[in-house]
């Protein structure tokens, strides 16, 4: 490795490690958990999936997807519905008030984002875009092999 490589790679960890402090503190503003929040933001994109769906696209245990969405049923952010095709399973759903803690999530994200690329042309913000998505597959791909 050398000199530039290893100061870009400590840079990237000093950006992750302050973006999720940000993050973190967001949530705990909004009294809400990172496995809450990303439930909330799953069922927004997904609306009527099953806790089946959240557990694999999570990658998470059942018994971990099934405790967290009774969390969220008993905080009145999400209901459940009898799925019509499987009367085993239960189509999630956000409830008003879980929809309006969603909205404030997004808008804390996007003042992150906005704080993030501050000074950024529109050209460096694509450009960052890029580059930081190549890197995660290149660091993902390896995982693979």
């Amino acid at each position: 490795m050398t000199a530039d490589e290893y100061h870009i790679a400590r840079a990237v960890l000093a950006l992750a490690n302050t973006v999720t402090r940000t993050h973190n503190a967001h949530l705990q503003d909004l009294g809400i958990t990172t496995q809450q929040a990303d439930a909330l933001t799953f069922f927004d994109d997904y609306p009527n999936s099953t806790i089946s769906a959240l557990k694999d696209a999570q990658h998470i245990r059942h018994a971990t997807a099934q405790m967290l969405i009774q969390r969220l049923v008993k905080r009145g952010l999400i209901q459940l519905t009898v799925d019509p095709n499987d009367h085993r399973a239960k189509l999630v759903q956000l409830t008003p008030q879980g929809s309006a803690l969603r909205q404030r999530l997004k808008h804390k994200g996007s003042h992150t984002g906005e704080r993030l690329l501050t000074g950024f042309s529109e050209t460096e913000t694509r450009q960052f875009y890029e580059a930081l998505h190549k890197a995660y597959e290149n660091l993902t791909h390896e995982e693979d092999e």
